[in-house]
């Protein structure tokens, strides 16, 4: 790992198949700015209300927390009643053939929207940039690895640090990062039909 001193950026990555990825970034958004740092975030593929953006357009108003995000994704992708592997690769088979979700805008154009907005979030030299799902936008092919991997070099090159959430890192991006953390289950409350509670899990 490249030392923090030298003004390198570094790279994390929360993935695995259970929860804590997003809560990971989210305990890290509050530290930085706990330490009086910017942060910038981009949620892709979730374009839903929950309570941590709630709380997040609550504290951007405050002049003491430099804190913006931007939410990338469609309504019927990924989010959706029931989800398990079955559904996911149903709707990956309709991302292969271009099924529009929401309107005239596609999954790749809403994702590469939340790309640019990375962009653009990395030109204010934030102290962090927080990708969340991006490991999903590219396991799904939405974004081209070589544009993210164009992101990563101008964020190491600004030290920016960055992390990244998303089930499963694709090989290439698990090499570039500099830690890589694993979420995995040991017990769940779904296995005893207990669905997300609000406030814990959203």
């Amino acid at each position: 790992m490249h030392s923090s001193t030298r003004g390198v950026g570094v790279i994390y990555n929360f993935c695995g198949e259970t929860k804590g990825k997003t809560s990971s970034a989210l305990g890290t958004i509050l530290r930085a700015l706990g330490a009086g740092k910017k942060v910038r975030a981009v949620f892709f593929m979730k374009h839903w209300n929950t309570s941590e953006t709630q709380f997040l357009r609550k504290i951007k108003r405050l002049e003491e927390f430099d804190i913006d995000f931007f939410q990338s994704g469609d309504k019927d992708f990924i989010y959706v009643e029931g989800v398990n592997k079955a559904s996911l690769d149903e709707a990956q088979e309709q991302l292969r053939f271009g099924k529009v979700h929401e309107r005239d805008l596609t999954d790749i154009e809403k994702a590469k929207r939340g790309l640019k907005k990375a962009q653009s979030f990395l030109a204010e030299k934030p102290f962090l940039l927080v990708l969340d799902e991006l490991n999903y936008a590219l396991q799904f092919g939405l974004i081209p690895y070589e544009d993210v991997e164009q992101l990563l070099d101008e964020a190491d090159e600004q030290g920016v640090h960055v992390i990244i959430t998303g089930k499963h890192v694709p090989a290439r991006l698990k090499k570039r990062c500099d830690l890589v953390t694993e979420m995995k289950k040991i017990k769940h409350p779904f296995d005893k039909g207990i669905y997300g509670v609000r406030g814990l899990d959203y």
